[in-house]
């Protein structure tokens, strides 16, 4: 460390080298979403001026960084294979996957999934990550379908219903939760990769729904039902915990479901 001394005025230089590289590795403006890949090691942020950075855990060095987008980067989220998903207010959702370019691992562009001109505010997969799910400021749900073997994604469809902003979205199992500036959170079964029928709209927030995370039952009970906990979190600052249950029709139909409130912190 060298340390300069003035009389009214003492500098540490290793401060102001500090200073200079979290300038030059930190985002410009708000963080607006993270996500961790645990077997690369590597934390991925989102920001509203446009970019990821990509941090390793292990020394917390930021070691890439890429203008993902052409408006501010709303949600980030990673599957299980490493493929990295991010959605923006430029209207679409870009599809990232790291390669191996001159000895070092790059984010590479894989495809750009256009949102109907709407911003893409949050994200989810599907469990099997097969399904990637879109929230957008008109108030729909995007899906989209990989394939099983290709490995390429195409619309499957639009789960419709609410009448403001998707705010978050959350999945378990074959369950999927969207938060929604309308004060409701519905509760979407998957029954097909491209058919979602709605089991419950949840009210009782005074405000847009935030945050929203679901935890499976766990299998089917001797009447046939199945179901999942949904706790929704507002700007009305009060968490609500509900449980929903799913009534199969054993494939005579689309599931039937029920809901109830039964805790609120």
């Amino acid at each position: 460390m060298i340390v300069f001394f003035h009389p009214h005025l003492t500098i540490k230089f290793s401060s102001f080298i500090s200073f200079s590289l979290m300038l030059q590795t930190n985002h410009l403006r708000g963080i607006t979403s993270l996500a961790i890949h645990d077997s690369d090691n590597l934390l991925y942020s989102a920001s509203l001026d446009s970019t990821v950075r990509i941090w390793r855990i292990s020394d917390l060095r930021c070691i890439e960084t890429i203008r993902a987008h052409a408006g501010p980067v709303n949600a980030i989220i990673i599957g299980e294979d490493g493929i990295l998903y991010t959605g923006s207010n430029d209207a679409t959702v870009k599809v990232w996957r790291r390669i191996i370019c001159g000895g070092d691992q790059r984010l590479s562009l894989i495809v750009s999934l256009p949102t109907r001109s709407s911003p893409a505010k949050a994200l989810a997969l599907a469990s099997d990550d097969m399904v990637l799910y879109v929230g957008c400021t008109d108030g729909c749900v995007y899906s989209y379908t990989k394939g099983c073997l290709s490995g390429h994604i195409q619309y499957s469809g639009a789960l419709l219903g609410h009448n403001h902003a998707i705010m978050c979205l959350a999945c378990v199992s074959n369950y999927v939760a969207s938060g929604s500036a309308d004060w409701t959170c519905r509760v979407w079964a998957r029954e097909a990769v491209d058919h979602h029928t709605c089991l419950a709209v949840l009210h009782g927030h005074q405000g847009p729904i935030t945050g929203v995370a679901l935890f499976s039952i766990g299998g089917v009970d001797d009447n046939g039902e199945d179901g999942c906990t949904v706790c929704t979190g507002s700007i009305d600052g009060v968490l609500k915990i509900w449980r929903v249950t799913s009534l199969s029709n054993m494939g005579q139909g689309p599931s039937e479901g029920s809901w109830e409130r039964y805790e609120q912190l």
